[in-house]
């Protein structure tokens, strides 16, 4: 009878342990902790003259799974003091439970968020910022070896911080697989693009920015992204026709990113869509955390992609290009379409 006893506790045990085995609890405490608690998971550090704070999703040293790591770069008035760049941005909240769960593969990321150096005047243009910074990162990731994807680390900047984000994408293409620019407060050059070819790009903005203007700086960044991205499905803009309810310029779209782009005001006029001009609808299997935890380096990629002028959008161009794609879709007799590039298109 004690043997008896004794296998079926041994089984409870086995079956508890395989239980345990294959149940993740989410890193991260619920939003409805509030934003104290939400700070307090952040961890302060310093560097090269440069402070951060981060959040580690890895709950015990026994995790034998790794993470991706997001970068997140504040704007120039959100690090004005030290742990400000969370604090005053809302993105504490992506260390909450119900965000961080929306990681695909891992329920969970690294986030990062660095401080310019108070009171030099650097922005996070500058070069010599961004080598240090690239530096710091570094160290961070040694530090984390065993549990960061070094294929999937992602960077997120806001208005200055978008400028230096669109910067450090372009320059560091193998390090950083995906890239959310927000309302960036400076002029992108075709170079700089050019460097962005093969890297999936989320741009937010609103139409009514008046500190750093939708026309100026973000619409000729997203137009030469659809002219010269080689993974046009990859690459997304949101446009909100107005975000006034933080400040009167229309320039705190960051706190939508904050918020996942989830629920959103509804007179905001929140559109997405991809580089063919594909309309996307948001939720949380189409949220920008599900989006950058789906990219890996050296994943995105498209055959086919045209590399002539005939799929212009401007003119007469694309009223021709036009009629011949719908010839091609009606005839076609593989369900391809050719043009002068030599590649087969859908």
């Amino acid at each position: 009878m004690k043997k008896i006893f004794s296998l079926i506790l041994t089984v409870i045990l086995l079956v508890g342990t395989i239980s345990c085995a294959f149940t993740s609890s989410a890193a991260g405490i619920s939003l409805s902790a509030g934003k104290d608690a939400l700070v307090a998971q952040w961890t302060k550090g310093s560097d090269r003259g440069i402070d951060y704070r981060y959040f580690s999703p890895v709950e015990n040293g026994g995790e034998s799974k790794k993470y991706p790591l997001v970068v997140m770069l504040h704007g120039k008035y959100s690090g004005s003091y030290e742990g400000e760049q969370i604090t005053g941005t809302d993105f504490y909240k992506w260390s909450s439970s119900e965000f961080q769960t929306r990681f695909s593969e891992s329920a969970g990321a690294f986030l990062f968020a660095p401080r310019t150096p108070g009171g030099d005047g650097k922005t996070w243009a500058n070069a010599e910022l961004q080598n240090d910074l690239m530096n710091v990162l570094s160290g961070f990731i040694v530090a984390n070896n065993d549990y960061i994807d070094r294929e999937r680390i992602y960077i997120v900047g806001w208005s200055m911080g978008g400028a230096g984000a669109v910067s450090l994408a372009s320059s560091n293409s193998n390090f950083f697989a995906a890239a959310v620019i927000i309302a960036p407060f400076d002029s992108v050059s075709q170079a700089q693009v050019n460097g962005l070819k093969n890297t999936p790009v989320w741009l937010v903005t609103c139409t009514k920015d008046t500190t750093a203007s939708h026309v100026t700086f973000a619409k000729p960044f997203w137009n030469k992204v659809v002219d010269t991205t080689n993974i046009p499905s990859y690459c997304r803009i949101t446009t909100f026709s107005k975000y006034n309810y933080y400040d009167s310029g229309h320039h705190y779209v960051h706190f939508a990113v904050a918020n996942d782009l989830l629920n959103q005001p509804s007179d905001c006029g929140m559109k997405t869509e991809d580089a063919r001009g594909n309309r996307i609808n948001t939720s949380e299997s189409e949220s920008i955390i599900t989006w950058l935890s789906s990219q890996r380096l050296g994943k995105a990629n498209e055959s086919g992609v045209c590399k002539c002028n005939c799929h212009s959008k401007k003119g007469w161009t694309s009223f021709i290009w036009s009629i011949k794609c719908f010839f091609w879709r009606l005839f076609g007799n593989d369900g391809k379409r050719y043009c002068a590039c030599g590649n087969g298109h859908w």
